[in-house]
């Protein structure tokens, strides 16, 4: 017997997606996972490798599921803005530098002139979008019989 809300492959079953404390495991897991590098000692490319292919690929299987609050949102993008510029350090003296370059300008695709960073809370919506798109096509699976005679 257990209590809800209880955890269940990475994901807090029985909460509330739209309270901050949902979310915290999430940023939690970003945290940690920036802790453990090293990233002084990286490259500008570098840390725009492990930006695009392990912190953006993190919150990926939350957001499917749930829209999250543009709180999360933008505290997620702020730890992936410092890490990216600034390598990560969250100092105080961190928190004085200029960024020469605009984040939205960093998301742009490359034929723009852009280095192709995910945009968190387009990447949200379309996610979710996805879910609504397989409603349509896929109604031979169980989750969709589910689904129908639940709602």
């Amino acid at each position: 017997m257990g209590n809800i809300p209880f955890v269940y492959l990475e994901l807090p079953i029985g909460g509330n997606p739209r309270r901050l404390s949902f979310w915290e495991p999430v940023v939690n897991r970003i945290k940690s996972r920036l802790s453990g590098w090293q990233s002084w000692f990286l490259s500008f490319g570098g840390r725009l490798i492990l930006l695009k292919s392990v912190l953006t690929a993190l919150p990926v299987y939350s957001l499917s599921f749930f829209k999250a609050p543009s709180g999360i949102i933008s505290s997620i993008e702020s730890l992936l803005i410092n890490f990216f510029f600034w390598g990560g350090g969250g100092g105080s003296k961190d928190l004085r530098k200029i960024s020469w370059v605009g984040w939205r300008s960093v998301c742009l695709r490359k034929e723009y002139r852009g280095l192709r960073v995910r945009q968190l809370k387009e990447f949200n919506e379309v996610l979710l979008g996805k879910w609504c798109w397989r409603m349509l096509v896929d109604r031979d699976g169980l989750w969709y019989r589910v689904l129908a005679v639940k709602y």
